[in-house]
């Protein structure tokens, strides 16, 4: 008897138990799938395409799960069925059979014949039948010399004991009958070896198939390492995104953030502003001292023909700190002096989080402390689900912190910070300050002026699936509506299509939009070109429009 079989074999063994289990899972999201369309028809939705990306991406995660996890202790798990059958396969070579055995009918000795391992009780025992030439009398008996008691099956009628005996016996079959002798039942049932065997021969066949089709995409090494890295980041990713929803929901932080981050450019424009109003002139910048911090010195010149009190100048520093505390620069104490008129100082510059709650005289507050094993953070920091859930956290986070501010501005107002934005009415790129905030929409200054001034609706953004309007290039393009730009022209000049004209402050025309409610009959007679769409395969292998 072979217990311990080919490595090969554990791992075939370990691969189909992953295979059934995923593609199981796929079962289950199939049904899922095949429900959810049939749900969403009852109730006159039809977003065929979106419903069969959600699934797939759905079923990639379910499946990519039982894969990380599978392969995560695969490779212990075989060396455990391994190390189980080296036992049983040692106990079965090493075991001596006993000696000295009595046939218990006629008191002759027995001679071994098969043995095999018992894996009822604990721990394995060998036991080996014996048979009497004599009388041809078999028993099992343990290592130890101990009889193997037999127990009788119980009678199905009557419930008392019933005897079991050897009717026929052949290679293909085996014949038993179960007699009762305190009732009338008996019963004769056969094992076909033959059937077993072609059924067996079946599985093995159909399993050497799944093995060929999917070992490939379920357990290969790449797929499974891939899987349980991206597993194992998911818990990283989760605290990330905590943590940055935390951040910003923090108040401490929101005074840190609001602090002015200045350029050296708009720096000086500031200190122009104080020193000018102040009648001092004639600002000059030194060289910077490039360090942790920027270090830059000034100098001006006192235009006060009459002279200043020694205490000006105790009033000029105390009107820098003022203004420079909503900023991102320092004046660095008792640097401000004053000599014939001259009057220098140095600013710091500060652009580190940590330097912000510095100079603001906050302190962080508390992180809050994490399950996580720091090195196992650290080894997926730099995981693209991570990295996406960090910016996921840091946007919702934003929101948010913007969703309160409406508390005070209902109608919006122009963010404050200096990244680039897209306006949702023109498409054009603008630096926050100058872009107007709603959740619903992102609008110009430009825009939001057009608005207010009644030239366009309060109108949201262009590639909303609802949006009422359409731009002039949208017209022209191949995928909108193919009209040459001079029969666009031509319309307008006709009065058959109708345009509204967008305006910045000097009167140029940026941006000209048609609405939909203007200009019904037009596109009535001139539909939007045919489009092509996205195709996916869904889970049921078929091809569907997103």
């Amino acid at each position: 008897m072979d217990y311990l079989k080919p490595k090969q074999i554990y791992i075939d063994r370990y691969d189909l138990f992953t295979i059934n289990e995923c593609l199981e899972m796929l079962d289950v999201c199939k049904k899922a799938y095949v429900d959810g369309k049939a749900h969403g028809k009852e109730n006159g939705l039809d977003s065929t395409g979106e419903w069969a990306k959600a699934s797939n991406w759905l079923a990639n995660q379910m499946i990519f799960q039982i894969v990380g996890n599978r392969y995560k202790t695969k490779a212990q798990t075989i060396e455990k069925w391994m190390a189980d059958d080296s036992v049983k396969q040692d106990k079965y070579n090493n075991t001596p059979s006993p000696d000295n055995i009595s046939c218990p009918n006629c008191g002759g000795l027995m001679k071994v014949g098969m043995k095999q391992l018992d894996f009822v009780e604990q721990p394995l025992r060998m036991m080996f039948i014996f048979e009497c030439e004599k009388c041809k009398k078999r028993q099992w008996v343990y290592e130890d010399g101990t009889i193997r008691e037999s127990k009788l099956p119980k009678c199905p009628k009557c419930g008392k004991n019933a005897k079991m005996s050897l009717i026929k016996e052949s290679k293909d079959k085996v014949i038993w009958k179960t007699s009762c002798d305190s009732c009338d039942y008996s019963e004769t049932t056969t094992d076909e070896f033959v059937a077993d065997r072609v059924d067996f021969e079946k599985r093995e066949e159909y399993d050497k198939q799944l093995l060929e089709k999917y070992r490939a995409e379920y357990c290969a090494d790449e797929v499974g390492k891939k899987s349980q890295h991206y597993i194992e980041g998911l818990p990283v990713a989760k605290e990330v995104f905590d943590e940055q929803l935390r951040k910003y929901d923090s108040q401490t932080y929101q005074n840190v953030v609001s602090l002015k981050k200045l350029s050296i450019v708009d720096l000086e424009k500031l200190l122009n502003g104080i020193f000018e109003k102040e009648r001092y002139i004639h600002l000059v910048l030194g060289h910077p001292e490039i360090g942790r911090h920027v270090i830059v010195g000034f100098t001006v010149q006192d235009s006060s023909s009459s002279g200043r009190e020694k205490s000006a100048l105790k009033d000029l520093e105390k009107i820098l700190k003022t203004t420079l505390i909503s900023t991102n620069w320092r004046l660095i104490t008792d640097s401000l002096s004053s000599r014939l008129g001259y009057v220098t100082g140095r600013v710091k510059g500060y652009e580190n989080e940590e330097d912000f709650f510095e100079i603001s005289g906050e302190k962080p507050e508390k992180i809050k402390e994490s399950k996580i094993d720091p090195k196992v953070r650290m080894e997926h920091e730099g995981d693209n689900v991570v990295q996406l859930a960090k910016l996921t956290g840091e946007f919702e986070g934003i929101q948010n912190t913007r969703k309160r501010r409406l508390q005070h501005d209902p109608e919006g107002f122009f963010l404050e910070d200096d990244g680039v934005y897209t306006c949702g009415i023109c498409g054009e790129n603008y630096s926050g300050n100058k872009i107007w905030w709603t959740p619903e929409v992102l609008r110009c200054a430009d825009c939001w002026r057009n608005i207010n001034n009644g030239t366009i609706p309060a109108l949201g953004n262009r590639y909303d699936d609802d949006s009422e309007y359409i731009q002039e290039w949208f017209l022209s393009s191949d995928s909108g509506y193919g009209i040459h730009p001079s029969t666009v022209r031509k319309y307008q000049r006709q009065g058959i299509l109708h345009s509204r004209d967008l305006k910045r402050e000097n009167g140029t025309i940026y941006c000209t939009i048609y609405l939909l409610s203007e200009n019904e009959e037009f596109l009535k007679a001139h539909p939007r070109k045919e489009r092509t769409h996205m195709k996916i395969t869904d889970l049921l292998g078929n091809e569907v429009e997103i």
